[in-house]
């Protein structure tokens, strides 16, 4: 019943006229930082008004939650604007998505590049082991074709200590990092590695704060997130807007 109350109040907020965003003062963002300090882990990566009056917008990464002017309440969710008819939250991040993977050097990556003109690129989170993760694999020659590139980033779904770990670290540390990734997804040992500081540690923390929670996990080009399997034509569709996926 709350959780009711509280949509029908924000519908008949966004329902209404557009409503200005006040400026978020210094004096504001630091006291809600350390109102958030108690209660979240880090320092967030930044404090935004919202439509509506009093209530803040804070991302920590990818992760977006909303706090009062005074600091006394906090909630998690999406935010709507009703008459758009779209989420704030997602679109909040969406830039966030797509700011932290600019920010990653694509040498990090395994990057399978589409054949002739690149029209689209996806970054996936993948576990060796998942069977979902190997069957997009067999698709890979598919979607290069199609002007997919595919980028790889590690999320062994095990954990740092699992064998999924330690095969993910043996296809980073190769020197043909493809041919590698192409054997561990056959099923294959990867066993001539030589040890190398693997980005593996790194990438699972990228995951975490997309909130990624499954094996493979889609980032599109425009920042969409799509957790779950999708054949190659069904991903093209969904690059180019023809398709929602599995949001």
């Amino acid at each position: 019943m709350i959780k009711r109350l509280f949509l029908l109040a924000v519908a008949t907020l966004l329902a209404g006229s557009v409503l200005a965003a006040d400026k978020v003062s210094t004096a504001t963002a630091n006291r809600l930082k350390g109102v958030l300090a108690q209660v979240m882990p880090g320092s967030p990566d930044s404090i935004n008004a919202t439509p509506l009056p009093g209530i803040y917008e804070v991302a920590y990464g990818a992760q977006v939650i909303y706090v009062s002017e005074d600091g006394h309440y906090l909630f998690h969710g999406e935010l709507y604007d009703v008459q758009t008819r779209t989420s704030l939250t997602e679109e909040r991040r969406t830039q966030a998505r797509l700011a932290a993977l600019k920010g990653i050097d694509e040498s990090s990556m395994i990057v399978y590049p589409a054949k002739g003109k690149a029209k689209h690129t996806v970054t996936v989170f993948t576990d060796v082991d998942c069977g979902y993760c190997r069957k997009f694999h067999q698709g890979m020659e598919e979607m290069n074709n199609l002007g997919i590139t595919v980028r790889y980033l590690s999320y062994p779904r095990a954990g740092v200590d699992s064998e999924s770990f330690k095969k993910a670290t043996d296809v980073w540390c190769s020197k043909d990092r493809n041919k590698a990734m192409d054997k561990a997804k056959a099923g294959q040992p990867v066993t001539d590695a030589p040890k190398c500081d693997a980005p593996i540690k790194s990438q699972m923390a990228l995951a975490n704060s997309f909130g990624v929670t499954g094996t493979p996990s889609l980032v599109l080009d425009d920042g969409r997130f799509i957790p779950g399997y999708l054949p190659p034509q069904q991903l093209l569709a969904a690059l180019e807007g023809k398709g929602k996926g599995k949001q």
